[in-house]
């Protein structure tokens, strides 16, 4: 029996983890599979092309609210071609809802209904005998059969490790994709990890067995997909010390609740390697009758100390996330929340729209909440009672604009400048840039970080034009230090007046040493690239009128920003 697994992406970087777990289990039960990966960028009649061209008897696809109208056309058109062909279908958005899927597309003949690991593997055995077995739904005489209905894994240790082709994956730039648990022991409303309350361990060993895989592959970025990975810190702070204390330079990639960390845990990420660790903390909202309709408990005060304090070591990125469209937030309410989690000064705050998924509480509330959504996937909420269409909209149009200039980290120093200007708050500040961002015509198109540079040079211009001195030399300033060897003539650059300054300072291999740590003078090609030096002459932090000259080692992966004396 051979089998094709089909995985569709939504970007390249993406790799597949469940069906990679889903093949590696089935070839360990002696079947031939197969893995075919690609996007939903990748035009349909070329996947459809790879599929043809590989033979097989069993044709799998997982389905999720990415990639569903996709993946329901390639199966429309390979039953059209191949109809002996049998179709099974897996993942979140067609395990909890079989009678559904099989009405919408009649092409499908089997739905695998959870975890589909061991599911998938007695599927195939079955296939001989014609017994169809226990979690994998299916149609008979125009009625469906459940069958069991939704399975979980008990025993992760069963897993085998997911990537084989793990150099490929590496060389690709490719991201790594990596559990130790599965479940959730929270409920929250809008989400499926936490329907079977259950959280279930892969073995210790067997997890650092895997990291040192791994480690040893020279992986970049490993993102642990954890629901909540920090629940049981007698099993992941084991886990944490062996990655510190490690010799690598792979990032580990972690979503935790932020609230639960105790202070031992946070004394020993105080120590931990720069880059080594990435968190991501889903805050959601800060209004509490909300919270309380998504089932969520959190501990705000606690929250923001723990916050603060993995900010305050500098050694890792802090990625926060909100949720717009909740029940009982209004456009108020979500500026509230928005101020709140902004005022942590997280490296990332992801502004993130409702999706009513089938299958959760959420969903089951529609009537209750007014909630109106698309009917196909993502399903993102439209509009709520708390929340009208434009309202909304005006947010997906802020969210735009906060990607591409809070996010990017680029406009750090001018985007404070402007905020602490501004009293009524970080909020109130965007819904001004992204009005005059929209009415000036750049929206919705995306830009890059020059384009964004003088987007924000005409706002300054328009807006604050008694401050635009001050305000253009901080903008110059996040340029220079972020933007490496572009120097536009509107940034009013003092290169050219501070030539003979800074030539006499390179010839100077003592002064420069007090700088540069094992400085040895190559070319000046390689100097003015590696180590270019500018002019500023308001010190923006202090408020203080003065020369200064500031420095950008362009030299490994970080640059380094620092004031130079010539």
């Amino acid at each position: 029996m051979h089998a094709l697994l089909i995985a569709i992406n939504s970007k390249y970087v993406h790799t597949a983890l469940g069906l990679r777990y889903v093949g590696e289990y089935a070839k360990a039960q002696g079947f031939a599979v197969n893995l075919i990966e690609e996007t939903i960028n990748t035009p349909i009649l070329t996947v459809l092309e790879k599929i043809m061209d590989c033979k097989a008897e069993v044709y799998a696809f997982s389905v999720h609210i990415w990639n569903k109208p996709f993946v329901f056309r390639l199966i429309s058109m390979l039953k059209k071609l191949r109809p002996e062909a049998t179709i099974v279908v897996g993942g979140p958005e067609v395990a909890f809802d079989a009678e559904r899927i099989f009405a919408e597309l009649p092409a499908i003949d089997y739905i695998v209904q959870g975890e589909g690991e061991k599911v998938f593997a007695e599927f195939l055995a079955s296939c001989k005998n014609g017994i169809i077995p226990a979690h994998v739904a299916y149609k008979e005489e125009n009625k469906v059969v459940l069958n069991g209905g939704v399975t979980v894994i008990e025993d992760l240790s069963l897993l085998p490790f997911p990537y084989p082709d793990l150099a490929e994956v590496v060389a690709a730039h490719k991201i790594v994709y990596y559990e130790c648990t599965r479940g959730c022991p929270f409920n929250c409303s809008y989400c499926l990890s936490g329907i079977s309350r259950s959280v279930r361990k892969r073995p210790l060993e067997l997890v650092l067995r895997d990291m040192d895989i791994f480690m040893a592959a020279k992986a970049p970025l490993v993102k642990f997909v954890d629901r909540t990975y920090n629940l049981d810190e007698k099993y992941f702070l084991p886990m944490m010390k062996y990655l510190a204390e490690a010799d690598t330079e792979t990032t580990f990639h972690f979503e935790i609740k932020a609230d639960i960390l105790s202070e031992e845990v946070l004394d020993f990420l105080a120590t931990v390697p720069k880059g080594r660790f990435q968190f991501e903390i889903g805050v959601q909202t800060t209004n509490p009758p909300t919270l309380k309709a998504i089932n969520r408990q959190d501990n705000w005060e606690k929250l923001v100390h723990n916050c603060q304090r993995l900010l305050g070591f500098g050694n890792m990125h802090l990625h926060l996330d909100l949720i717009a469209g909740l029940p009982y937030e209004g456009l108020a309410e979500f500026r509230k929340s928005f101020d709140d989690v902004y005022g942590l000064k997280p490296d990332m705050l992801q502004l993130g729209f409702l999706k009513v998924l089938p299958g959760t509480q959420m969903n089951k509330e529609t009537a209750i909440h007014g909630l109106r959504y698309m009917d196909e996937p993502p399903y993102e909420i439209l509009a709520t009672n708390y929340m009208p269409y434009e309202e909304l909209q005006f947010l997906k149009r802020l969210e735009s604009v906060f990607e591409q200039t809070y996010n990017t980290g680029y406009f750090e120093n001018v985007l404070r400048y402007l905020i602490d200007k501004n009293a009524a708050g970080a909020f109130a500040f965007y819904e001004k840039l992204t009005n005059w961002w929209v009415a000036a015509g750049h929206y919705p198109q995306t830009h890059n970080a020059k384009g964004v540079a003088k987007i924000l040079y005409d706002f300054i211009l328009e807006n604050y034009a008694e401050e635009a001195d001050v305000l253009i030399e901080i903008l110059r300033y996040d340029v220079f230090k972020d933007i490496a060897g572009w120097k536009p003539e509107w940034l009013r650059w003092n290169t050219e007046a501070i030539f003979e300054t800074v030539s006499d300072f390179w010839r100077d291999e003592e002064k420069v040493s007090k700088h540069i740590a094992g400085y040895k003078f190559s070319s000046w090609r390689q100097i003015h690239k590696n180590y270019p030096i500018e002019l500023f002459k308001n010190d923006f932090i202090t408020g203080e009128a003065r020369n200064y000259y500031v420095m950008v080692e362009n030299i490994g992966e970080e640059s380094k920003v620092s004031e130079v004396i010539l």
